[in-house]
C-alpha cells in the first residue's frame, strides 16, 4: 500500500505543478501582451527597422501567390510541365508561332515577351525562356515550357518536375514586347 499511495501523491504534485506552469504560462503572456501594446515597450526598436535598406519604387515588384507554388517578387517555385508536339506551328498568346525547337514557355502571369530563368530544382539544371505564351491550363502549374526548354531541363522523362522561375528581364527591357494580331 505504501508504494501506491506515494505514486499517487507523486502524481497529484505532477498535477498541481503543471496546473502552476499554465497558470504562469498565462500571467507572463498577458504582461508580454500588455507591454507591446504600450509605446516605448517594443521588442524591436526604431533603429533596427531602419537597418532594413528600402527599395526604389521603380524596383519594387508586386507579388502574386500561385495556386500552391512559393512566390516572391520575382521568384516562383512550383511544378513545370513541357508541350510540343500538338501545339507545334500553331499561334502563341503573344502573336508569335510556336517553335517546339526554340526555349520558350507560356506562364499565367508573367508579361508575353519577358524572359525568365527556369531551374530543375531535382538536378540543378537551368534553361533562360522566352514567355510568349499563356498557361499552364493545368491546376498546380506554374509554367509550360516548349519541348526544347524541357529538354535542356533533363524532364522530358518525367513530364513534370518541380522548379523556381526567376523573372530576368520584363518585356520592356528586353524589346520583345509582342505585337499581337487582333482580328
Amino acid at each position: 500500500m505504501d508504494f501506491l499511495d506515494e505514486l499517487r501523491r507523486q502524481a497529484t504534485k505532477m498535477n498541481r505543478m503543471k496546473t502552476l506552469n499554465c497558470r504562469e504560462l498565462f500571467v507572463v503572456t498577458g504582461v508580454l501582451l500588455a507591454a507591446s501594446a504600450i509605446p516605448g515597450c517594443s521588442m524591436i526598436s526604431d533603429d533596427s527597422k531602419s537597418s532594413l535598406p528600402e527599395r526604389p519604387a521603380s524596383e519594387r515588384v508586386e507579388s502574386r501567390e500561385i495556386s500552391h507554388s512559393v512566390t516572391t517578387a520575382n521568384v516562383q517555385r512550383g511544378a513545370a510541365s513541357w508541350y510540343g508536339p500538338g501545339f507545334h506551328g500553331k499561334t502563341t498568346a503573344s502573336g508569335e508561332v510556336f517553335d517546339e525547337a526554340k526555349f520558350t514557355a507560356a506562364h499565367k502571369t508573367l508579361p508575353l515577351g519577358s524572359k525568365a530563368m527556369v531551374i530543375n530544382v531535382s538536378n540543378g539544371r537551368s534553361v533562360e525562356v522566352l514567355i510568349n505564351d499563356r498557361g499552364p491550363h493545368v491546376q498546380g502549374r506554374i509554367i509550360d515550357l516548349s519541348q526544347a526548354s524541357g529538354k535542356a531541363l533533363g524532364m522530358i522523362d518525367q513530364g513534370v518536375v518541380d522548379v523556381q522561375v526567376e523573372l530576368i528581364q520584363d518585356a520592356a527591357a528586353s524589346g520583345n514586347i509582342p505585337s499581337v494580331n487582333r482580328r
